[in-house]
């Protein structure tokens, strides 16, 4: 049987392609998921909250006001807004009917413009949306940069003196919390490494394994077994074209129905005991960047050979789903996708080496841990 999945065309505004558009009501004061060149359109009365303002602004058609410092923060202003990322004014535009604003720390641009300007002065705003690189003509699409952005928060178990123990207890992945490269789930109980993102399978695992020699060295070894946690290898694509990122977060469930084929079936059945409700296919969560695909267990980390072959197939997957638009394959009676298929996105030996991990890790044959020795070697 052949399948076949396509991206919808993106929504339009006077025929050029935004990187992303809002509507903003009443309030706003949460700007974390909002990526770079973002446009928000306020509504009449709308206020603007947490900015990085000399004073408060009152605009007539929105309200602007500067961050409070809460009473406990002991540094400068300007290091709460780049520690919380806030956006900082940069300017007017429009006329003074339109505000721009730059996060501290990520550096991503974001425009506010009333509601009246967008409905009333549509080819005015249209061009300076295509001149300040807020939009691209469609046409231009075709021609990005369709380079992707590979990055991951994979969990895992801490292993420490013979037994399993929360994360939490181990001061190294207490002390990193949940945003530091090295640090906790939102449970608590598993241990969550964040590499930093990466533009190759190759890059991507080298900065995992750079996190994992400092775990080594505080003789903790990480367990993917998942059987006491549960566990996932979430995998993170983004891109750092805003407009590509917009395909890839509008285009979301066309992209994780391919994944779920190429790789969700494959993986999922590698799951631990403890992953209950999350061992599903079709798991996903939007991101500024683009998504994160959430349905892979994290087994694959035990084996280095086989996190490269994966990386390596949702790289090559997805951009040829996003550059082409479209794609189509064929399926078999089982609901797996025909081997050959792979073939376009890996090569026949990292096919069969992908294809096979389930049942090599279904015999035993592959210790539920992360090589260390491997680490050491590229220590």
């Amino acid at each position: 049987m052949e399948k076949n999945i396509s991206l919808e065309r993106l929504t339009l505004f006077e025929g050029v392609i935004l990187g992303e558009l809002r509507f903003v009501g009443r309030r706003c004061s949460f700007y974390e998921d909002l990526p770079s060149k973002a446009v928000l359109v306020a509504y009449s009365g709308s206020r603007f909250s947490d900015l990085g303002l000399v004073k408060d602004m009152d605009l007539g058609w929105a309200k602007f006001f500067y961050a409070r410092l809460p009473g406990d923060w002991g540094g400068l202003y300007d290091e709460y807004l780049y520690e919380r990322d806030l956006p900082v004014f940069c300017g007017f535009a429009l006329n003074g009917m339109a505000v721009e604003f730059r996060t501290a720390r990520t550096g991503r641009e974001i425009l506010v413009v009333s509601e009246k300007a967008w409905h009333g002065q549509r080819e005015e705003v249209k061009s300076f949306l295509l001149e300040a690189g807020y939009a691209i003509p469609e046409e231009k699409l075709g021609e990005m940069d369709f380079t992707l952005t590979l990055g991951g928060d994979p969990e895992f178990e801490a292993y420490l003196d013979g037994e399993i123990v929360p994360a939490v207890d181990i001061p190294i992945f207490r002390r990193g919390g949940y945003d530091s490269p090295i640090g906790l789930d939102a449970d608590w109980c598993a241990v969550e490494l964040r590499p930093a993102p990466a533009y190759s399978e190759e890059e991507y695992a080298e900065n995992f394994l750079a996190l994992v020699e400092r775990v080594r060295e505080e003789g903790i070894l990480l367990s993917v077994q998942g059987d006491r946690f549960a566990l996932g290898g979430h995998i993170h694509i983004g891109s750092p074209n805003p407009f590509v990122a917009r395909v890839l977060r509008e285009g979301a469930k066309s992209f994780v129905k391919a994944l779920d084929d190429f790789v969700g079936r494959v993986l999922l059945p590698t799951s631990g005991k403890a992953r209950g409700e999350y061992k599903c296919l079709g798991a996903y969560e939007i991101k500024n960047y683009g998504w994160e695909y959430k349905t892979p267990p994290s087994s694959f980390y035990a084996d280095l050979e086989a996190l490269r072959i994966v990386y390596k197939l949702v790289r090559n997957l997805v951009g040829t789903l996003l550059r082409e638009r479209e794609l189509s394959y064929e399926i078999l009676a089982n609901g797996r996708v025909k081997p050959e298929e792979y073939h376009r996105f890996l090569t026949p030996e990292e096919t069969e080496y992908f294809l096979g991990f389930p049942e090599r890790w279904a015999r035993g044959e592959i210790p539920p841990f992360v090589p260390m020795a491997a680490v050491s070697a590229a220590g």
